[in-house]
């Protein structure tokens, strides 16, 4: 089966100068901000379920729960979700430049 194309929240870096702090740390050292929106959907989301940080961004990107239901349904990891959306960021922003 071909793997389908996962689409991406692609405005994430609108907004994420005034994001909350977050609790999650990647270290002990540094704290990243919550992204204020689903790194899938775009929507706003008020509960993190699910959190990855984007060192490059410097902030904890978050997926909504109605994603996080979708990808975990199919048996498909949430982890391997976010290093794609990770990736698809980095296009993203090697074309924008």
């Amino acid at each position: 089966m071909a793997k389908e194309k996962m689409e991406f929240y692609s405005d994430y870096q609108d907004g994420i100068e005034n994001t909350d702090s977050g609790e999650s740390y990647l270290d002990s050292e540094r704290e990243y901000p919550l992204e204020p929106r689903c790194c899938i959907t775009g929507d706003a989301v008020k509960h993190s379920f699910c959190r990855y940080p984007d060192s490059e961004q410097g902030s904890m990107m978050v997926m909504s729960r109605e994603s996080m239901f979708k990808y975990s349904r199919t048996g498909r990891s949430l982890s391997e979700a976010f290093e794609q959306v990770l990736s698809l960021r980095r296009q993203h922003e090697k074309k924008q430049t």
